[in-house]
């Protein structure tokens, strides 16, 4: 984004860029040329749906995550920078560079991608049950040109592991955690605009953690790591059904409003 401006500011100029079908850097360039007409009609179209509270991401149509700008669609969460942690714990876990991951619940691909192109010799499959998502999770995969390194597969992890996926040193997931009681509570920018089946977690809020452990842990390495990102008061239970499928040296990470954000642990024998 532009360092050093008003929110407000940033928010205009994104949208007048993206009214402008214009690259940041081609922003920047011709920023004092002359707006057609159809361009400032436009932005003035997107600014009015801006007001009425559609998020800044599915307006213009991509958002950052960890250094690394990625297309977003209304099919997929907007990535948050919450999430981020989520990356970290999984890269200072994995230091060497060649390892095999499985990211779970992928949605636009943020975290697996984040993951690759901090590690060189590193090969991760992405998964997600939502074709759409898979779709937009591929192109940024194409487009930070990590086609040889990252696939992606459909697939419910309410279900049973996908065969013939082989075996993982490390599993991440953001999978929807919100309680189904508390989706009517959510900011409109959320409950509104961002795909409801990505956020609700069932009736805890804890459905996804459960059928993860149960059907896909198998596919993790003894001694390869499994990390979660959780809801608020959610870290404690997640560690109880992670210790209930032998998971050892548990911790949890916060972000940084000083919430526990990723829980993680090692597969035991």
């Amino acid at each position: 984004m532009f360092a050093g401006l008003d929110p407000a500011d940033l928010e205009a100029r994104e949208l007048v860029r993206a009214a402008a079908n214009k690259t940041r850097e081609e922003f920047i360039r011709d920023k004092y040329l002359f707006a057609p007409s159809d361009i400032r009609e436009k932005a003035y179209s997107l600014a009015e749906r801006r007001v009425s509270g559609e998020p800044l991401a599915y307006l213009i149509g991509e958002w950052d995550f960890y250094g690394l700008t990625l297309k977003v669609t209304k099919d997929v969460l907007i990535p948050r920078c919450d999430t981020e942690v989520l990356v970290d714990v999984a890269l200072k876990r994995n230091v060497s560079e060649s390892f095999r991951f499985l990211d779970l619940c992928t949605g636009c691909g943020c975290i697996g991608i984040a993951i690759a192109a901090n590690r060189g010799g590193c090969r991760g499959v992405l998964a997600d049950n939502s074709q759409k998502a898979i779709d937009v999770a591929r192109e940024n995969i194409k487009s930070h040109k990590l086609t040889d390194r990252l696939i992606c597969v459909l697939a419910d992890v309410r279900n049973k592991a996908v065969e013939n996926l082989g075996r993982f040193d490390l599993i991440v997931a953001n999978p929807p955690y919100i309680p189904a009681s508390d989706m009517e509570g959510l900011d409109s920018s959320v409950k509104d605009f961002e795909p409801a089946a990505a956020l609700c977690g069932g009736a805890d809020g804890l459905d996804y953690y459960r059928a993860i452990l149960d059907g896909w842990l198998c596919l993790l390495k003894t001694g390869g790591l499994i990390a979660f990102e959780c809801g608020i008061n959610q870290a404690d239970e997640i560690k109880k059904l992670m210790r209930g499928y032998g998971i050892r040296q548990i911790r949890q990470k916060k972000d940084t409003g000083g919430i526990p954000r990723v829980v993680s642990g090692i597969k035991g024998v």
